[in-house]
């Protein structure tokens, strides 16, 4: 293996102190022009590359930043890439722990972050909670910098930002409604997360808005799996009641069991059964029939949330941020033929 080249190296060929070379590495204007000139010249030429954990230690800084997430999926890919993307531009080292959707997990990686030198943390929440968990506090106890990705339950809480989920499904409402749709279920993402919780009380509350009346037996729990929303699919058509003239689902995935649960019981889609699913999943537009959905500003999510942490780090007292931000409808084939 190549010697690494050292200060005292840089220092040697420079015919300065070790501290001198320190100074520069560190930007200290006592150095004067001429001499960070010659030494930039120098480390340049020797490809020497700065220890950043020293030097986060004398500058209490470490351009770099933690993201935590239960894992790394296509829902969640989009997000890193809108926050990796934005690291780069602002030259910030990006760290992923990925928690399987283990509490335990997350809880000894927010141990590593604590020790670890990064400026601040980015967490992709799932679950919904009612209060502010533990471990956050311990952060929060701490005063390191953190930026919640997705919603918070109680808003004004932490630092957060995520879709506003409300406004987004009134938006798949709105146009099965707006295409003469009236019965319409609802294949769900289950009530242990915060995009399920809220994305069926924006059903319900989309409902109420159009005087439909919300009927508990038209509702599936697909718990944002295919097969779960496959069986609860044929379920709800196989209740001895008039059946559904549309399906809203909380994901694409589910839309797209809901779609083959539909098909197999020989109904058409659209004209027997609209669906609508939520996510815009590039496989979406390449099933048969093509998926109306939502669009979500997965990536905008990502460079806000780094937007908002850097803010926090400048200014640790400001204010708690809670940033919605909104969705489109995408009005593909399984809803209008």
């Amino acid at each position: 293996m190549k010697k690494r080249t050292t200060i005292k190296d840089i220092a040697r060929k420079a015919g300065v102190n070790h501290s001198t070379v320190s100074r520069v590495i560190n930007e200290n204007p006592a150095i004067s022009d001429k001499t960070k000139k010659k030494v930039l010249k120098i480390m340049a030429d020797l490809d020497y590359r700065p220890n950043l954990i020293a030097r986060g230690l004398v500058k209490s800084k470490t351009n770099a930043f933690a993201l935590i997430t239960p894992d790394v999926n296509l829902h969640v890919a989009p997000i890193i890439k809108g926050i990796s993307d934005t690291c780069r531009r602002l030259n910030y080292g990006l760290m992923l722990f990925s928690t399987d959707y283990w509490l335990e997990e997350s809880r000894s990686y927010l141990e590593v972050v604590k020790n670890w030198l990064v400026d601040g943390v980015l967490i992709y929440n799932v679950i919904y909670h009612k209060e502010i968990p533990a471990n956050i506090k311990e952060l929060q106890k701490e005063e390191i910098p953190f930026v919640f990705l997705n919603k918070f339950i109680g808003s004004g809480m932490v630092n957060a930002v995520g879709i506003n989920n409300y406004s987004a499904v009134e938006l798949a409402v709105d146009h099965l409604v707006n295409i003469g749709r009236k019965r319409i279920a609802v294949i769900n993402g289950g009530m242990m997360s915060v995009d399920g919780v809220e994305r069926f009380e924006g059903f319900k509350k989309a409902l109420e808005k159009h005087d439909i009346e919300f009927d508990k037996r038209l509702v599936g729990e697909g718990n944002f799996f295919y097969n779960e929303a496959y069986e609860e699919m044929k379920r709800i058509l196989c209740l001895n009641m008039e059946k559904p003239d549309a399906v809203f689902c909380a994901n694409d995935l589910m839309a797209i069991a809901a779609i083959n649960a539909i098909r197999d019981r020989g109904l058409k889609i659209p004209e027997d059964i609209a669906v609508v699913g939520f996510d815009d999943l590039e496989a979406g537009k390449y099933f048969t029939p093509a998926l109306t959905t939502i669009r979500l500003p997965q990536q905008d999510i990502g460079g806000k949330a780094i937007d908002l942490l850097l803010k926090i780090i400048n200014d640790p007292k400001r204010s708690v941020e809670d940033i919605s931000l909104e969705s489109k409808l995408i009005v593909r084939e399984s809803s209008i033929k």
